[in-house]
């Protein structure tokens, strides 16, 4: 048994190439797929225009497209080893967890245990560059 993670923050309108693409190749290659869906604190100051929409929006979006994953949420911590151990320990619980990621991910940031495996980037598709093309989505 073998558990795909993937962490990001999916903050579109809708799920674009990159991101089906990246979570498919993780349903070929796993036998349970779980999403680590980024947060922030919303009783803080947070950047609305990087963060347009709520987890429970995102949620609901992941789901319609891909409703066998499992979503977990993970929250901004105040530094990069205590955000890795936050990664670990919500993993624990999974079977052989393998980190899946791609082009600008969470990767650099992590020093946690967990093994990884980057999965190419779909050349074009960005959620940065959509949030800044259209604003609403």
């Amino acid at each position: 048994m073998k558990t795909g993670i993937i962490i990001g923050r999916f903050q579109v309108r809708k799920l674009h190439l990159g991101h089906i693409y990246l979570i498919s190749n993780a349903l070929q290659e796993c036998d349970k797929v779980v999403i680590l869906l980024g947060c922030v604190d919303l009783s803080s100051e947070y950047d609305r225009e990087k963060n347009p929409y709520s987890s429970g929006e995102i949620t609901e979006r992941i789901k319609k497209v891909f409703p066998q994953v499992d979503i977990m949420y993970l929250f901004d911590k105040e530094s990069d080893e205590k955000w890795s151990r936050q990664v670990d320990m919500l993993c624990d619980e999974y079977e052989n967890p393998i980190l899946y990621h791609s082009r600008d991910s969470f990767i650099s940031h992590y020093s946690g245990k967990l093994p990884s495996k980057e999965i190419p980037e779909l050349e074009g598709y960005s959620g940065t560059k959509v949030r800044k093309e259209y604003p609403d989505g």
